[in-house]
This record gives structure tokens, sequence and C-alpha cells, in this order.
């Protein structure tokens, strides 16, 4: 059958595979850091904005944006699916270049190609929409160079044809029907390959990639000396010269960049200016980005993520990779090396060397452009700088695994190798889960407790997990898209609440509170507005959100000291406690949670709000009866005021069990319930004075 014939069988387990790698949380996972902005731009610019995001430096990413949100808007689930169909296409298309280049070597062929689908150095597949042009441009570029290797090796049968010595009838015919097939390879490579690097411009290192496949197709089994080959090389290849040439003019002559970090002038001007240090400077992140790309990417990505993650997750992750290691072993021997092959170790000995030039150089030359526009690469924040030459690093990794001679030896090596690209991927995705699921619920509970915001609000926000809130910003963009969701159609854009993290960096400005900026990025603009704050904290994921009330803050014993500075300045005005509550979508923001502890505490504080305390206390009872209780005691108190305003002195005191063993939480009650203006029983006063405020 067909599916049985090469390549077939590799392409099904790379796809088996791949799914298998990144699809076990692809229904849990939603917008991840800079996701949001990309997003929430397009919900009120339309997919025209995306032109006035990329207008300043990248072009060619506003058309790809534009029909991507046209078609998928901002559901997360097609993206994510679209990152992935991105990934398989570059695992075929590699796959066809390495059996272009080493047709005899199924088995190899397929491993090098499996590791370039798995390959652990990327961190960022998890953010599947700001990072979608970057998985579609390695497809693109695998496909282009495939596309090329297709050409040539078209153009040597068309000579064998011709030189076989065929009627001219029938010679003229088979060469007209590989012309034709070779003018479609060679469009199809110049239209990819322009499409490749417009969209990621430092990937035109991989250029380079392309020659060195080029040298390989060309001089099989040539006896000629190096240079003869070169010229050869250079012959065959001279063609696709229009690929980056073509990019480099307009770029140059035609594109006028706006953006300093993507113009080749102002990079180059940094090297004109100190040239020596400059040479030095790239030299050393050569080092460290070729060292992060070929090494570290296997084995340091995964401990920094399984180190993170819960035992029953460690688990499942050991479980997939077993599963993956198992179905490599069953491809290897469902893979046969091809007949044609008369000396396999022999042939084997060229493929590996051969492997090492193409991947070491690719990776060199690859990484080049990336040192020289001032950046490296890295297997975390910067792990995108080296996606393109990860083609190169995989096949340098399968390469560096045949070397070694003992096959037992080399199997274990492989499968380890293999095994630790499955752990750092679901890793990954579980540690990226975690946050979006907190992140979920966070703004679940707000949404609970702030019916409406008040534009131009900046809120301040602690979240309960490191590294939530994407630096400064806190991640607005969660809220403007539960209360601002509508449309406007201006461009650029213009948040109508802001948001800042609670940090060192920006806590003077929230003390201060005289200060407001106006700024922005791309395609929208913000005001951060720092006399009109409204503090919320979640001090704990077992922790429910607190809205801050600057003249009653609830400050946890778990809360960092720039929380209780803060809180006093928190505006609890710009919560609308009348309105409709906002109807949050459920793809963006998960299925609403079970009835728990933190849906009673959040109508009771927004009951408070507005002064309707039997509410407060019926939501209390309701709580108590069905035995829900705070893992963070502070969120007793909205219930403590209501039970003492509305006389309930026998659930007052036994609640005082369960706060006074905290001394700050016991302070706060005291406080809270002594300055109650409105009149209280004289049962409740003396729960007051004797449990609460005594000693």
């Amino acid at each position: 059958m067909f599916w049985k014939k090469k390549p077939f069988p590799e392409i099904l387990f790379l796809l088996l595979i791949s799914a298998v790698v990144y699809l076990p949380h692809i229904g849990n996972l939603t917008y991840f850091k800079d996701d949001w902005y990309y997003i929430y731009d397009g919900m009120l610019g339309g997919a025209k904005i995306f032109h006035e995001m990329f207008r300043i430096d990248r072009p060619a990413r506003g058309f790809f944006f534009e029909w991507y949100y046209a078609v998928f808007g901002p559901n997360p689930l097609p993206w994510h699916l679209g990152a992935f169909v991105w990934r398989a296409l570059a695992a075929i298309g590699a796959l066809w270049i390495f059996n272009i280049l080493w047709k005899e070597n199924r088995k190899f062929n397929f491993i090098a190609a499996l590791l370039f689908a798995i390959y652990p150095g990327y961190f960022w597949w998890i953010s599947a929409i700001e990072y979608q042009p970057m998985i579609a441009s390695l497809a693109l570029q695998v496909f282009s160079i495939a596309f090329t290797l297709k050409a040539i090796q078209l153009n040597n049968a068309q000579g064998g044809v011709l030189a076989a010595g065929e009627s001219a009838q029938n010679g003229y015919g088979g060469g007209s029907i590989l012309k034709i097939k070779k003018a479609v390879y060679i469009i199809g490579s110049i239209l990819t390959g322009w499409s490749y690097i417009a969209l990621v411009d430092y990937a035109i290192g991989m250029e380079a990639f392309r020659f060195i496949a080029v040298y390989l197709l060309v001089n099989r089994n040539s006896p000629n000396l190096f240079w003869s080959r070169l010229l050869a090389t250079v012959k065959a290849w001279a063609w696709t010269v229009v690929i980056p040439l073509g990019i480099a003019i307009w770029r140059v002559f035609f594109f006028t960049n706006e953006r300093k970090a993507t113009d080749i002038g102002g990079q180059l001007s940094v090297f004109l200016g100190n040239p020596v240090a400059t040479t030095m400077d790239w030299f050393f992140q050569l080092y460290n980005s070729l060292l992060n790309l070929s090494v570290l990417a296997w084995i340091n990505q995964f401990p920094s993520f399984v180190q993170a993650m819960r035992l029953r997750d460690i688990g499942f992750g050991i479980l997939l990779a077993v599963i993956v290691v198992l179905l490599v072993v069953f491809a290897e021997r469902r893979i046969k090396l091809s007949a044609e092959s008369k000396d396999i170790n022999g042939n084997q000995a060229r493929v590996t060397r051969e492997a090492l030039m193409l991947g070491g150089l690719g990776m060199i030359l690859g990484v080049l452009p990336v040192v020289m526009a001032n950046r490296y690469i890295n297997i975390s924040g910067f792990s995108h700088y080296g996606l393109p030459a990860s083609l190169a690093a995989a096949v340098f990794m399968a390469g560096v695994v045949e070397i070694v001679s003992i096959q037992r030896v080399r199997m274990t090596m492989l499968y380890a190798v293999i095994a630790f690209a499955v752990l750092s991927h679901f890793g990954i995705a579980t540690v990226a889960v975690t946050e979006e699921t907190a992140l979920q619920k966070f703004w679940r509970q707000v949404s609970w407790r702030v019916p409406a915001l008040r534009p131009g609000t900046t809120l301040v926000i602690h979240y309960p997990l490191p590294g939530m809130g994407d630096g400064g910003a806190a991640l607005m963009e969660a809220a403007d898209v539960i209360y601002f969701p509508e449309a406007t159609g201006e461009i650029p854009v213009h948040y109508p609440v802001s948001g800042l993290t609670l940090n060192s960096e920006n806590l003077p400005g929230i003390l201060e509170a005289t200060r407001i900026d106006q700024t922005g990025y791309r395609s929208h603009t913000y005001t951060i507005d720092y006399t009109n704050v409204l503090v919320m904290s979640q001090p704990t994921l077992n922790s429910c959100v607190h809205v801050m009330d600057a003249a009653q803050p609830l400050i946890s014993e778990y809360d960092p000291v720039d929380v209780s500075l803060a809180a006093p300045q928190s505006r609890i005005e710009n919560v609308i406690a009348d309105a409709e509550p906002a109807s949050l979508p459920e793809s963006i923001y998960g299925k609403e949670p079970e009835r728990g502890w933190c849906n009673y505490f959040q109508f009771a504080d927004l009951a408070a709000q507005l002064g309707d305390w039997e509410r407060v206390a019926a939501l209390g009872d309701e709580a108590i009866a069905l035995s829900f209780s705070p893992e963070d005691r502070v969120e007793w108190l909205p219930f403590l005021k209501g039970f003492a305003i509305t006389g309930d002195a026998e659930t007052l005191k036994q609640l005082a069990k369960r706060i006074v063993g905290e001394r700050s939480i016991r302070l706060q009650a005291c406080e809270l319930l002594s300055n109650i203006e409105q009149p209280l029983t004289d049962d409740v006063l003396e729960v007051i004075d004797v449990d609460y405020c005594k000693g």
C-alpha cells in the first residue's frame, strides 16, 4: 500500500510523535504574555490594526496577522492548532531535504527530522499568537530549501535524460516536463524564500544552510578538487541569490525602518563606533549563542521547568517520554535502509561527516545575523532568535549521536536526548498552563467583585505567581477584554483601562500619586494615571483576589510589604458596584468554576461596598452552612462586619476562634469592628471587646 512506501511511514511517525509532544495541553493553552495585546488590539481595531502594529519594522507580518485574525479571531485554540500544523509541516519539509541529500539513509534522515520536530531550545511555542509568524517562517524556510534542492536534482535528471540517447521526440517531451517541474520548484523556492525572510528578517542567515546543502547535493561522489566543486555549487546555486538580494534591496532602498532594533544602518553604526570592542562582543555572543543552540537546548531546558511541576505532572511527563521513545524504537524497526546502499558503513560515515558540516556551519552562519544585530540566543526569553537555525542544530545533533561507534551507547544517547526534549516541552506547557489558569481564576474573581470599571482607571496588581504580569504592564488587556470589548475602529487604539504590576520599580510613582504618563506600544496607547489607581492583590493561589478599599484594605499575612504600602492609594470608587456584571468569553477565561468560598467572599465584598450588610451576613451564613472557609483568614473580615451590624453576636463569637490566632488579622478585625459607625447591640460590643480587641 502507498502509505507503507517511502517516505509515508516516516511522515506518519513524525506526525504522531509531534502530536504526543505538543498536543497534551492544547485544550488548556490560551494567551501567554504578549498574546494579550495582539488580541485586544485586534478586538478594538479589527484585522487591519496589524498593519499599524508592524509597519515600522516588519510589514509582512501585518498581512499575515490580518489574514489570521480575519479567520480565527480571538479564539486561542485555532492559533495553537495553527502553530502545531506549521511545526508539523516544517518537520515534513526537513525530512524531504534529508531524503534528497542522503536518499540511502532513511533511518538517519528520520532521526534528524524527528530531532528537528521536537527541538527543545525553542521556548515560545506556547505563545501561539505572537510567535505564529516565526513558526510559519520556519516551515516556509524549510520548504524553500527543499524546493531549491529539488529543482537542482531535476536539472541533473534532465541532463541525464538527454544524455541517455533517447529519441528526439521522447527526449524533448521528457525534457519539457522536467523543465516545467523545475520552473515550478524554482518559483516556489523564491516565493517561500522571500516570505520566510520577510516574516523573520534575522532568518536570512539560513541562506548559508541552503548553499551548503546545494554543495552536498551537486558534488555527490565528485572526484574534483575543492575549488572545482565550489564552482559547480555556485553555478547551481546562483539563481537563489535573488532571495536574499531581493530582500536586501527592498529593505535598504525601498523600506523605511522606524525601529532601531531592526534597522541595518543603526546596527552597523554600533560596529563602526567601536569596531574592536563590538567584534569581541560579537565573538562572545556567538560562542554563547552556539552553546545554547547546539548543546544546552537539549539538556538545560527541562530541569528548570520539571522542577517547577507537581509530582503528578512529572509522572505524566515521564509517561509521555516513554511513549515517544517506544514509538521511535518501533519506527526504527519499520524504516529500512534502501537496498541501493551497497556499503552501509562507509555510506553512513560519509553522511555523518556531511551532517556535522551542514549542521555546524549552518548554525554558525545562521546565528551571525542575530549576533551582528547585537542580539543573542538563549533557551528561554530569546530562544526565538535560534528558531531558524534549529534546523542546523538538529542535523548537527543527529551527526553527533551517529559518531558514537558502540551501538548500545549510541541508542542510549539518542533516546536520552529524545526523552529530555519531550520532558522539556511538557514542562514548558505545564508551567504555562499553570500561569494561564491562575490568570483565568484571577480575572474570574475580579469579574464577580467588579461588575464594571470606570474608564481611566489604572489597575495596580499583585499576582499570586512570580513572573505573572509580563513585566510592568500587569497584562492590563485581560481587564480591558472583560470591561471594554467593543470595537472602536480607531487605529492606533487607546486602552480605556491601564495597568501596573506592583513591584519596586512602579511603587514610588504609586506612592507619590502625582504623575500621569501617556505611553503606548506599536498599535495602542494608554494612560498610566498614578492619581487614580485601584489596587488588587491575590497573595497566594489559595487566596481570593482582594480589591482594596483605601479606607479599610484587607492586608493578608501573605501579602508582600508593597501591597500594604500601595493599598492606601486605592480608589474603590473606580468599581461601579451597581452595574450589570460583565460577561467573560469562555474560550479566553475558561469555564465558570463551581461555586466555592471565593464566590461568597467576592459577592459579600461587593455587597459591603454597596452597604448591603444583610446580604453580607446572609452570604456568610450560607458559606458556613456549606462548610466553606478561607485559606487566607483575612477574608473573614467583610463577614465579621456584616454579622456585627446585623446583630449576630453568636456567629461573630464563633468566628473569633478562626481569627485571633494571627496577630495581624486580629488587629485588623479589631480596628474594623471598633470603627463601625452604625449602632451595635450590647452583645456584639461585648464580643468585639472580649474576643477581638482584648489584649
